[in-house]
């Protein structure tokens, strides 16, 4: 028996148990939409001439995943951005999100009052913390994470509330894009994913587990393109997080010449990637050839090549079956790693150092 098949090792290293949130992706996506449905706003969609996304680290995966579906959801201009301070352009017009899984980001409650001195329209996305008290004090839109749904309570865990909730938010703004956006599918796809990668199912019928077993120990160098460039962004940051691996994330139009290059000379490298490559039938034909002869030259050169493609033809649902089932592929892959899925050790050390009063800056 490996290890993905023997229930005592996910409950040794998985103790916040992770996996539970993971498979409550769907309640995420039900629950954060419906808040946004519901929340009262201060402000006339119809004025609004562009928007702009703030969040850190995982708090930005949501609106990755909407901006690479601009093209089904939005009609004006989105902007993610992860600083102190907004864009020199906000003003009265401009939509600011403030999103803030625990709440307490500093960059993010700064980018609130810069908001407010703006006269800016905000929309706060928190679960809590001094966000929250900043959205009720102030009269702000609040879209309350209901962390129900996410067991673990680790912020990347959480990530579907925070879909959701974008994604019902926007519809408001452009109510002519839920022709694309039908939740009721959504919903259908994350579920039949999730059975279909299910702990309980053993590697051999589970496509995950097979795919993490093969890349043990591993580093990746992953490529995708146009709608699913969002998936992309948010996997390597999974695989960071959560396989405790390296991964860098690339869009084919970014796949120049120099980028190939330097994969192709000799290097020993070649013993500790690997290249996954999320391609689609959606993906134009001048994509799909370049995946193809990059795919072919990467094999001359002896990499390990994956190509991964989605069952369904509906872009919007091949996001959320590639969202589901490359972060179930990362998390059994920390656990061939034999690392905690839920710990990053590296933020508890910067965390321990950064409150020493000793350290001068």
């Amino acid at each position: 028996m490996n290890s993905l098949d023997n229930p005592k090792i996910f409950r040794q290293q998985d103790p916040a148990n992770l996996y539970d949130s993971l498979t409550k992706f769907s309640r995420q996506i039900e629950s954060g939409w419906h808040q946004a449905e519901f929340v009262n706003l201060d402000f006339d969609p119809n004025k609004i001439k562009n928007i702009v996304f703030a969040g850190m680290g995982g708090s930005n995966l949501s609106a990755e995943i909407v901006q690479s579906l601009a093209p089904y959801l939005l009609t004006i201009p989105f902007e993610i951005i992860a600083n102190y301070r907004l864009p020199s352009y906000s003003d009265k017009k401009t939509l600011i999100i403030l999103s803030s899984y625990s709440g307490n980001t500093e960059e993010i409650i700064s980018c609130a009052q810069d908001a407010g001195a703006r006269s800016c329209p905000r929309v706060c996305i928190t679960s809590g913390g001094k966000l929250k008290d900043i959205a009720k004090n102030q009269r702000i839109p609040l879209i309350e994470l209901d962390e129900r749904h996410n067991p673990s309570h680790s912020p990347r865990a959480g990530v579907c509330l925070s879909i959701g909730a974008v994604i019902g938010l926007l519809l408001r703004l452009n109510p002519s894009a839920r022709k694309f956006f039908n939740r009721k599918d959504i919903i259908q796809t994350i579920e039949r994913v999730t059975d279909l990668v299910n702990v309980q199912k053993d590697t051999q019928e589970n496509p995950a587990k097979a795919l993490a077993l093969k890349h043990r120990g591993l580093g990746f160098i992953f490529f995708t393109a146009n709608h699913l460039t969002g998936v992309g962004k948010l996997f390597s940051n999974y695989l960071n997080e959560t396989a405790k691996t390296f991964c860098a994330s690339f869009s084919f139009p970014d796949l120049n010449h120099h980028l190939l290059e330097g994969l192709l000379y000799p290097s020993a490298l070649k013993d500790d990637l690997s290249v996954l490559v999320l391609n689609s039938d959606a993906f134009p034909e001048i994509i799909q050839r370049r995946i193809r002869i990059t795919r072919e030259v990467l094999l001359k050169q002896k990499y390990r090549v994956t190509v991964i493609k989605p069952e369904t033809a509906d872009p919007v649902l091949q996001v959320f079956e590639s969202l589901v089932f490359l972060v179930m592929f990362s998390y059994y892959l920390g656990i061939v790693n034999k690392v905690n899925p839920a710990i990053n050790p590296w933020v508890d050390y910067l965390k321990s150092n950064l409150s020493n009063k000793n350290i001068k800056y």
